[in-house]
């Protein structure tokens, strides 16, 4: 006679006795330690070339729906004047034989998708691109596995669908201007690849056939991808590939350390704007500020260059995010050589400018522990003693009567216009 083993609410299997329970507290352990070596193995070692993949720049600043629009006409998101629009393409029934809706690629995989096409692109500089001779192949060339099964959440399953999907809509990005005496639009529609063939088995996916499958992208979307590519570290997206929203922030946020850096200026966004550009489907702000601090979190734990500061909202002034100058992309969109290099010192502190040489014939003044934790709280990445030594040669040139008298408090003040570049 078979013995009942008792389920949980959701019905699972329950541990039968304290050595299982601590056998599977055990084995999650193991898991969250793995994740945070391989992180802190990805935050202190520098990408390779195998590392670098692209995104089309559009792409970046306007992103594909995270969940399923459904069966509409059209999806759009605007960003500013920017707008990037989808229509879903239309493929003759297998069964019916009418013609339907394909649908509108949403989620995590078309990014996947985009990604190997675009970084395919660059790295053939052909507008054909070869999908492999199984599906498992294909698979694999975009991070995924042919063994999660072929049910409706299998991976097999949803890249078929979504590769469909990407392959059959119609991109449109409209750049509209408008100053109240004039107006003036731009736009661009394309089919990201019109021409392909699927010769895929989603039964055997590992199954080689005789003919290869492949796609042709659209002129106008190689001229886009050829013209503007944002490179991104794939170890920071294998990190995060979990989630939509996390894959979206990590491409505009090392944009704009990018942009922060090239310029010498920080860079702000305010929610309402990531709002926006990134997860309107989320109705509701705080909650999408509330599952932003979580991903830009687990970003910060991998992309080492990336300095980041909260800035609360006052009347007249938007709530959002400091991507200060002192910021680096994880991979550059530039040529080494055609970017001014940040001077570090060997332990990896901020430039020369923040590690100035003690002023002479002053006492040494110290920070006190809670606001050494202050600072590392809001200015992750950055050395606090390092900010201090600008701090003291700030004040060593002030004459005596207009010295602080409070050091600590004087210098989070300090600090707060050094991590924005203005000083």
């Amino acid at each position: 006679m078979s013995q009942d083993i008792p389920k949980d609410s959701d019905g699972m299997d329950m541990p039968a006795n304290q050595d299982q329970i601590a056998q599977q507290e055990k084995q999650l352990l193991n898991k969250q330690e793995l994740k945070a070596i391989q992180a802190n193995q990805i935050y202190t070692a520098e990408p390779s070339k195998t590392d670098i993949v692209y995104l089309a720049r559009e792409l970046v600043l306007c992103t594909l729906p995270h969940s399923d629009p459904g069966d509409v006409r059209a999806w759009s998101r605007q960003n500013g004047h920017l707008t990037l629009s989808v229509k879903p393409g239309v493929r003759k029934d297998r069964e019916t034989g009418e013609y339907v809706s394909v649908g509108i690629p949403y989620g995590i995989i078309p990014r996947l998708i985009l990604m190997w096409m675009v970084t395919e692109i660059r790295r053939t500089g052909s507008r054909r691109l070869d999908l492999g001779h199984h599906f498992n192949e294909f698979l694999a060339k975009i991070g995924l596995s042919g063994h999660t099964g072929r049910g409706p959440r299998g991976d097999a399953r949803r890249v078929r669908e979504q590769m469909e999907r990407l392959c059959r809509a119609i991109i449109s990005f409209e750049y509209e201007e408008n100053n109240g005496k004039r107006y003036g639009a731009t736009w661009l529609d394309m089919q990201v690849a019109p021409h392909g063939v699927f010769w895929w088995s989603e039964e055997k996916a590992e199954q080689d056939l005789q003919w290869g499958s492949w796609i042709e992208v659209s002129e106008a979307f190689f001229q886009a991808v050829m013209a503007f590519p944002t490179p991104l570290d794939i170890r920071v997206l294998r990190h995060i590939k979990d989630s939509c929203l996390g894959i979206d922030l990590y491409a505009l946020l090392n944009r704009e350390a990018f942009r922060a850096m090239k310029d010498g200026k920080p860079r702000f966004l305010a929610w309402e704007w990531l709002h926006q550009q990134t997860g309107n489907e989320i109705g509701n702000l705080r909650l999408f500020r509330r599952n932003s601090l979580v991903q830009i979190q687990a970003i910060l734990a991998v992309h080492s260059g990336l300095i980041v500061s909260l800035v609360k909202g006052r009347k007249g002034q938007k709530s959002g995010l400091w991507i200060s100058n002192l910021s680096n992309p994880s991979i550059s969109p530039e040529e080494p050589r055609k970017i001014p290099q940040r001077t570090e010192a060997a332990n990896g502190m901020p430039p020369t400018l923040a590690l100035a040489p003690k002023p002479p014939h002053q006492q040494e003044r110290h920070l006190s522990p809670s606001s050494v934790e202050q600072f590392c709280m809001r200015y992750r990445g950055l050395d606090p003693y390092a900010c201090k030594a600008a701090f003291d040669t700030w004040i060593a040139e002030k004459p005596e009567e207009r010295k602080p008298r409070y050091y600590d408090k004087a210098f989070l003040g300090f600090a707060a216009k050094w991590f924005k570049g203005k000083i």
